[in-house]
């Protein structure tokens, strides 16, 4: 960077590095993290990269997501000294080759450890969760008995559960089989640390316990190799992270005080969150004027199943959220960022309702929920992918995108497809037909028939589980729970096979990133100058958070340990997404005495807090 001006904790670093230590960096939100790591990485060109390219050596450099992989690989400038990946991604590509020591790992540690994890959950009884336990320990059971049979094992990036039979691991349990064989296997641990003299972990605390153990073993002797974890244990929001991080016994911890992004009015409320790190406003922030301001509205008892607002009730929500935009006089700032902890809310402004209550409602299991959520649920997927970026392009006059999406995205018009003989007119022709034809069905047929058609078409990569759906007799009974919890699944399809494609769209543009709401695990990392933060705990209908006892535990009771740490640090992640100005909307049972807390507490300012009328 050209303006970079190192910081004491950058001195700290490199002299980390000279030394052959390893260490934690552990630095608040805006603080520069990223910036601190490339330039960590960058003073090893110069120091120690000769040698290692001569050697056969390479620095590895994790990072949490894709994106994040190519922003670092960019400022690097696609230097062949570093190893830039996702922790998955590296992992699977250091012991794919082993598999004996896969196997191995499977049967004597994660498969009995997930059969013993599930007969916990059974005492014996009727409940759904003994039942489901019982359920799953004899699934488990008998892929631990069948393993051997199982020609070969490969990971499947596309999703977080396992299918043993198919040989397909999943993200946890690649997380689970990568520590185990390091922990286990010397020789592995050995060969990892001679390859690679540093290892650098973007994120930190989003990293399991386990890996961080496992890294923590190969760099455990007097260095190289040594390792550098950079990481926020206040920004830890997913329940599969460490939190708390750190090296090697003798390792050092570094401390990044500053904080580039916010104002100092967002600063002082940041601070407020936590007693590890007191930040200090830097860069030309330390003199921009920002301001903070919380709205507190009553909330109201839900009058649906599972403690759910009804669509009265989610449409008078809705409006006290705009009654507070207008108070904050924010109307016509349509560049604010909305955050909602869940979608529900999010899905009724943008039209999406009937789709978000069918993926997270009772015909969904926790997987279908999940891939709901990224966009991935294989019912979806034909649809996100192909249907909808065809339709948009097609009523642009696209022909180009249209083109584009057929011979990249579809079976048949790609290289190696039924149309790959035939000339380019002809192609072009019947790729018009095709196109018409689906986005005429896309806008104003059902779901399961434009489907069908792009199954016929052989337009999509269509997954078994999907052409069993399709293939099927619609179940005509009705759903019980008891009786049809492992085969959820089929309602769920036949729903969603008779609903029109209107709101799959929206979702579609919600997923694109075209509106400015979004749920506030999605802004993980990303900054916005004007910032809203919507706080309301029936419509969220999580237990796992609750913001109501967090901020006001004199009002609404005081939360769980887990349910506690769990929403100050999501807080603290929304309120920090803010460069300028932050706004919250709190929903609570009694506004007047929530006020009265937080000012007292001094989270808030008088001047900062009002009640919604």
């Amino acid at each position: 960077m050209a303006n970079y001006v190192p910081t004491q904790a950058d001195e700290e670093i490199l002299t980390c590095l000279s030394e052959r230590r390893s260490f934690s960096v552990v630095a608040g939100a805006g603080a520069g993290k990223t910036t601190s790591l490339v330039e960590a990485l960058r003073s090893l060109i110069r120091t120690d990269g000769p040698r290692m390219l001569r050697d056969g050596q390479q620095v590895v450099c994790i990072t949490y997501t894709n994106r994040a992989a190519r922003v670092i690989s960019e400022r690097l400038q696609q230097n062949p000294l570093f190893v830039v990946s996702t922790l998955h991604s590296f992992l699977w590509g250091e012991i794919r080759h082993f598999q004996k020591s896969i196997r191995e790992s499977l049967r004597c540690h994660i498969l009995p450890g997930h059969i013993a994890k599930q007969k916990e959950k059974d005492n014996g009884g009727k409940s759904k969760a003994a039942i489901e336990a019982r359920g799953k320990v004899a699934t488990l059971e008998h892929a631990l008995q069948e393993l051997d049979s199982v020609p070969f094992f490969r990971y499947g990036d596309d999703t977080p559960f396992s299918d043993y039979l198919l040989g397909e691991l999943g993200h946890d349990d690649l997380l689970l089989i990568a520590s185990d064989m390091i922990t286990t296997k010397r020789a592995l641990s050995q060969v990892l640390g001679q390859k690679y003299p540093y290892f650098f972990v973007d994120e930190a605390q989003d990293t399991s316990p386990e890996i961080v153990n496992a890294l923590n073993v190969i760099c455990s002797g007097e260095g190289p190799p040594i390792i550098g974890y950079f990481g926020d244990p206040m920004q830890q929001i997913y329940d599969e992270g460490k939190g708390d991080f750190a090296g090697p016994p003798g390792s050092e911890t570094v401390t990044k005080v500053e904080n580039f992004r916010s104002a100092p009015e967002v600063v002082t409320l940041l601070n407020a969150f936590r007693t590890d790190v007191t930040q200090v406003p830097a860069g030309k922030n330390a003199s921009e004027i920002g301001s903070v301001g919380l709205i507190l509205a009553r909330s109201e008892t839900p009058e649906e199943p599972r403690r759910r607002y009804s669509e009265a009730q989610l449409e008078r929500a809705t409006r006290r959220l705009d009654e507070a935009v207008e108070r904050w006089g924010w109307a016509v700032n349509t560049s604010a960022k909305q955050l909602f902890l869940a979608r529900r809310m999010i899905a009724r402004r943008l039209g999406f309702l009937s789709l978000h209550d069918l993926f997270t409602g009772p015909y969904a299991s926790t997987r279908a929920k999940n891939d709901y959520e990224s966009g991935e649920h294989f019912l979806l997927k034909p649809l996100v992918e192909i249907v909808v970026p065809l339709a948009r392009a097609d009523s642009e006059g696209n022909t180009g995108a249209v083109l584009r999406l057929l011979s990249t995205k579809t079976v048949a018009f790609s290289a190696g497809g039924q149309y790959n003989k035939a000339s380019i007119g002809k192609v072009k022709e019947i790729a018009k037909t095709v196109t018409k034809t689906l986005v005429g069905l896309f806008y104003s047929n059902k779901i399961g028939d434009v489907i069908r058609y792009c199954y016929e078409q052989d337009l999509i990569h269509a997954s078994e589980r999907l052409i069993k759906h399709l293939n099927r007799v619609p179940r005509g009974d009705v759903y019980n729970e008891e009786l049809h919890s492992r085969e959820k699944a089929d309602w769920l399809a036949d729903t969603f096979f008779e609903m029109r494609g209107d709101e799959v769209e929206k979702y579609c543009t919600y997923l694109d990133e075209n509106t400015p709401f979004s749920t506030q695990h999605g802004v993980k990392g990303e900054q916005y100058d004007d910032v809203i933060v919507v706080f309301d705990d029936i419509e969220a209908a999580w237990t796992k958070y609750s913001f109501t006892k967090m901020l006001t535990p004199g009002v609404s009771g005081e939360a769980k340990d887990s349910q506690k740490e769990r929403s100050r640090k999501l807080a603290y992640v929304c309120f920090s997404r803010a460069k300028r100005n932050l706004r919250i909307l709190l929903f609570t049972p009694d506004p007047e005495t929530a006020k009265s807390e937080l000012t007292n507490h001094r989270l808030f300012e008088e001047s900062q807090v009002s009640i919604l009328g």
